[in-house]
């Protein structure tokens, strides 16, 4: 018979952790959504100041919000990895106007690189949780929905103090060809990076995000302070 010998300090041994009582202690991978989980403001809220902005900067008619709506909920729906969702968008923005793709890319691109750094003023950054990923050894993916292009979502990093080598992937519409909540969004992250689902954990704010689970990364929801800051 095998003797177990009995532990001499059992006290002084460190009790289990949340992440392995909830994860199994493998967590190396954290998703992060943006609105509503790394910012405090809504999605609701942060897109009426994108819209109103936009309009007062490129002096198109009211319409075209409208337009750029439906192109979004279309781009969400798109289920297939045959072009990516920039191209995607701006091939719907040509059906629906009338207008060359590239004038369309050509508009955006302006916005974005001269009156959209202002919405900074607007934003409310969770500090609690960007804090934490300053100084934790996890490795981080900026996994918000991938509906702004490369240059936009450089500067959303940036309105949060935080920079793209904070991350080891970041979502953009240019390297993206699907949407939250398609599996497939994160089966793709997944592949590209080599990485074992059981080895992710998505921090995030609505059921888009929560979709996770379908392709095998644990959630939990950016309220559950208690369990993210010991995780982190």
């Amino acid at each position: 018979m095998i003797k177990i010998k009995p532990c001499l300090d059992c006290e002084s041994l460190p009790l289990p952790t949340i992440q392995t009582f909830l994860f199994g202690g493998g967590i190396i991978y954290i998703f992060l959504d943006y609105d509503g989980t790394l910012i405090k403001n809504d999605e609701d809220e942060f897109q009426k100041y994108y819209f109103s902005s936009f309009l007062k900067y490129s002096k198109l008619e009211k319409k075209i919000i409208d337009i750029v709506l439906e192109c979004t909920i279309e781009l969400i729906k798109k289920d297939d990895d045959k072009i990516t969702n920039l191209e995607y968008f701006m091939n719907l923005m040509e059906e629906k106007t009338g207008k060359d793709s590239m004038y369309w890319y050509n508009i955006f691109l302006d916005f974005y690189n001269t009156e959209f750094p202002k919405l900074k003023s607007i934003i409310k950054p969770n500090d609690k949780l960007i804090n934490k990923i300053k100084y934790s050894n996890h490795k981080f993916i900026f996994a918000s929905n991938p509906l702004f292009p490369e240059i936009a979502v450089k500067h959303r990093i940036e309105f949060i103090n935080l920079k793209t080598n904070d991350f080891i992937y970041i979502s953009t519409m240019e390297n993206s060809h699907y949407c939250k909540p398609n599996e497939n969004y994160f089966n793709e992250i997944i592949y590209k990076l080599n990485i074992k689902p059981e080895d992710c954990l998505m921090i995030g704010d609505t059921d888009f995000d929560r979709e996770c689970i379908k392709a095998g990364i644990n959630f939990i929801h950016v309220s559950e302070e208690n369990i993210w800051e010991e995780i982190l």
